[in-house]
């Protein structure tokens, strides 16, 4: 699938604009906060939600809050050549959403009804920053895969919250009766979210290491673990479901004591992780910000080629300020491999992609897009 055209109205600081995409390649070239990335932030709303994992409210321009939000995308597959449209609006407070003119309860339903792969610079955060921001990369991985990931997830986090709630509220009487309903939820869903994750992680973990390999001329090697803070390890042998579940629920009553005191659920896969290194050292105290965009980039990229070959389908490609901080020799490394897919790019200087000789090319300022040569 690829898109073929966006319209937005009254979208952050784009007050009006009608584009129509290349196939192959699109780039924005601009000044910072010009909105660049609010177009990108565009088609995401439309196809799950903001990658900013912004409110709705904050998609209404600053200066003129009455204003009604519309944004059109149009996109195609290459085997029915249909022409397919999500129109997203804020009206008074209320987002309405439709698919082909079928309404939509929210963005949500979207996701994965076009495959696409996005970095933006606050991915850099996934390699160094807080645990719980690889959690949601992998669940992200994992929900572009299939839905029924989100379900799982979902039912555990109420399940967790439940079980905190009575935690935080012990007051020295037996709890452990109204524990053992979301102890089992607990179990039987970590499970199943520990698979959806590692389903996928271990494909990307070998997909970035060769990447990232070619990414800096084979001079150093990536790796990757996750860390299950219940099975302690990511050789899991989910044909056993009965051992472990008798595992999950074993650590669960095991901490209970600790738990009781501190009011909170110390182990289940909302405390997993995910670890990453290169030439044997932990990225986290050794590794300069030019790894940090590499490994950042190979895990991108290995996204795609997840979907490539799991979905036999090229995901379209939104590239926010990649270019940044990287040499030629990266930059062409990534040129070369987004040539399958329909490709976004914004940046700041269009002699970065002094390289391309084909596509689109728009100058943004101040949310206004005017077309020029690539």
């Amino acid at each position: 699938m690829y898109l073929t055209k966006i319209y937005i109205k009254n979208f952050r600081n784009i007050s009006e604009a009608e584009l129509n995409f290349d196939k192959n390649l699109n780039v924005f070239v601009g000044k910072n906060a010009q909105g660049k990335t609010n177009l990108c932030e565009a088609v995401s709303v439309c196809l799950g939600g903001s990658f900013r994992k912004a409110r709705f409210s904050h998609f209404i321009p600053a200066h003129n809050q009455k204003a009604e939000v519309n944004i059109r995308l149009f996109f195609r597959d290459d085997y029915t050549k249909r022409e397919n449209v999500i129109n997203y609006t804020i009206c008074k407070n209320i987002v309405k959403i439709t698919y082909n003119d079928i309404k939509m309860k929210d963005a949500s339903e979207l996701y994965g009804v076009l495959k696409y792969v996005i970095f933006i610079p606050e991915h850099l955060n996934l390699i160094k920053g807080s645990p719980d921001l690889r959690r949601d990369y992998l669940d992200d991985v994992a929900l572009m895969q299939t839905k029924t990931h989100l379900e799982k997830l979902s039912r555990y986090n109420k399940a967790l919250k439940q079980r905190n709630n009575i935690l935080t509220n012990y007051s020295g009487t037996e709890i452990s009766d109204e524990l053992s309903a979301w102890n089992k939820i607990l179990a039987a869903e970590g499970i199943n979210v520990t698979y959806g994750r590692l389903k996928y992680f271990n494909f990307l973990k070998n997909c970035a290491a060769k990447i990232y390999s070619e990414l800096t001329s084979k001079s150093e090697a990536l790796d990757m673990n996750y860390y299950s803070s219940v099975f302690k390890t990511d050789s899991i042998n989910f044909n056993k479901k009965d051992e472990l579940y008798k595992k999950y629920m074993d650590t669960l009553s095991k901490n209970l004591s600790a738990e009781m005191r501190l009011g909170y659920t110390l182990s289940g896969v909302h405390r997993d992780d995910v670890d990453f290194i290169i030439n044997n050292l932990p990225v986290r105290d050794f590794a300069s910000q030019g790894q940090l965009r590499s490994i950042a980039l190979a895990l991108k990229l290995s996204e795609a080629e997840i979907i490539r070959q799991k979905n036999k389908t090229d995901p379209v490609i939104i590239l926010d300020d990649i270019l940044s901080e990287l040499d030629s020799i990266r930059r062409k490394f990534i040129f070369n491999h987004i040539e399958k897919s329909q490709v976004f790019i914004t940046c700041c200087n269009i002699n970065d992609l002094s390289e391309l000789n084909y596509g689109k090319a728009w100058t943004v300022e101040n949310g206004n897009f005017t077309e020029t040569k690539l």
